[in-house]
């Protein structure tokens, strides 16, 4: 099934600005719910006082009539919406500063009241998926220090589990709330292989073809569960299955080769194999997967090329409106793509925009056109290239602290395997001189000359500022010999 990506959305976006889509599809579902009758608990403010006694109480009833009546009753009041956020913090710590059975069964508690107010349709969306939230956040142990995860409470996991994949009719913002849980525990580590297993069978689904349309996932969201999914079965490092063998490296495999999903999501499954030990496979289609990864970086040229065109005609149908004259430069764009994974709680955001002083463009018939956003949309192409191409490369070569890469595990002393080793030692160069023509620009010495200043390219293409030297047209000129180069490699004869 095709989807609507965010990618192609927000061209260019970054992933902050694609979650906030996400955010906002919710905060829309959520206005329209207003409208509806919500039921919303009676607090006891009178509690309130009896917390300190009652947390760490390990008596079940008491702690569940703490938590109904005043603790988590608050959530379900629409008044105290802006105040949810505080009250996830405030839970979490108050389970981290418990231990033993007390903490044990405070958190049981909690997750059954919290599991109930995201599974009800009476309770107001924002309620229901700040619980949810609330769940997959849930820590049995602090971080070491404030940029450390903590320990999850592993105990969430079949109930975070079972939401995602429920046959009921639970919302899809409900399951994306889960979702991030999931990813969260599988990130941090999950010690149990029956519940390691667990959350890669679930992570599997719904990467299926027909999780979206069973679950009633909203297209322009379902982008995000697929990331997300993604950066979870990453997160193991290994490509086995649930039953061993490479499960998940094929999964990832026909992602790349999909040509129905997005170029983000196709690019991410390409970074993952980088991060994977590819040394517990002994034998695989490598040679394969390393055609594969060339052909991919032969249709993101492809890709690439053809949006440059829109926005050059976009741009132009934009300047002629505005009587500034045609031929102006790019306008738009939202900003690169950089950096790792995650979801609307805060992982998987690839940072974009790279700010800047800009230049002046403008067309023939002369005059500055808005040179911030004519930088800016630059930038954001700049950092979409450099983004796809470095995930094909983190897969062929892999990664200091990950795998070992795709090429390491082609045999030199097969004739065949060797040519194929030699194919992704090319593209390694192609890659390489992309990077130096964004750098010094075209040899003739054209290029945009936008004055900028700062560093170079950071980790996938972001930065806070950079000297690009090239322009629209170069780049699609770059673009489009690139991908006759990765023909030549593939040994395909075509333009």
């Amino acid at each position: 099934m095709k989807t609507s990506s965010i990618f192609d959305l927000a061209r260019g976006a970054s992933r902050a600005a694609a979650s906030a889509v996400v955010a906002l599809s919710l905060v829309m579902f959520v206005g329209a719910a207003f409208a509806q009758e919500f039921k919303e608990a009676n607090v006891d403010d009178s509690l309130a006082s009896q917390k300190d006694s009652v947390v760490g109480s390990g008596d079940s009833a008491q702690i569940k009539n703490f938590l109904t009546k005043y603790y988590l009753a608050r959530w379900t009041v629409r008044a105290n919406a802006r105040d949810i956020v505080k009250y996830r913090q405030e839970l979490v710590q108050d389970g981290v500063s418990l231990s033993g059975a007390a903490q044990s069964t405070f958190l049981k508690e909690v997750v059954g009241v919290l599991k109930s107010y995201a599974g009800s349709s009476a309770c107001y969306p924002a309620c229901r998926y700040n619980a949810v939230l609330a769940i997959g956040e849930l820590n049995t142990a602090a971080g070491a220090d404030r940029n450390s995860g903590g320990t999850p409470y592993a105990d969430a996991i079949p109930d975070l589990a079972n939401m995602i994949t429920s046959s009921k009719d639970v919302p899809d913002y409900v399951r994306y709330g889960a979702l991030i849980g999931l990813v969260r525990h599988a990130q941090l580590g999950i010690k149990d292989e029956k519940l390691r297993n667990g959350v890669k069978t679930t992570f599997a689904k719904v990467l299926g073809d027909k999780f979206a349309e069973e679950h009633k996932i909203r297209e322009e969201i379902y982008e995000c569960f697929a990331e997300n999914a993604v950066a979870g079965l990453a997160s193991f490092k290994s490509p086995e299955g649930t039953k061993g063998g490479s499960g998940t490296l094929d999964l990832f495999k026909k992602m790349i080769e999909d040509k129905d999903a997005s170029f983000e999501l196709r690019c991410i499954a390409a970074k993952a194999i980088g991060d994977m030990n590819l040394d517990a496979l002994k034998t695989y289609d490598y040679p394969g997967l390393a055609r594969s990864l060339v052909t991919l970086a032969r249709d993101f040229c492809v890709e690439e090329s053809q949006y440059i065109d829109s926005e050059l005609v976009r741009d132009s149908v934009k300047s002629a409106a505005s009587g500034m004259g045609g031929m102006g430069g790019m306008s738009g764009g939202m900003g690169g793509m950089s950096g790792g994974l995650g979801g609307m709680s805060g992982g998987m955001d690839m940072a974009g925009g790279m700010g800047g002083m800009g230049g002046m463009s403008g067309g023939m018939g002369g005059g500055m056109t808005g040179s911030i956003q004519n930088q800016k949309s630059m930038e954001a192409i700049v950092a979409r290239v450099q983004y796809g191409f470095e995930c094909i490369q983190t897969a062929i070569k892999g990664k200091k602290d990950g795998g070992p890469g795709v090429l390491a595990k082609l045999d030199a002393n097969d004739e065949k395997q060797a040519e194929v080793a030699q194919m992704l030692k090319d593209a390694l160069d192609e890659f390489k001189s992309t990077n130096e023509f964004i750098e010094e620009g075209p040899k003739n010495g054209g290029g945009m000359g936008m004055g900028m200043t700062g560093g170079m390219m950071g980790d996938y293409g972001a930065a806070a500022g950079s000297n690009i030297k090239v322009g629209a047209n170069d780049m699609k000129d770059h673009l489009l010999e690139k991908k006759l180069k990765f023909n030549e490699l593939l040994g395909i004869d075509s333009y």
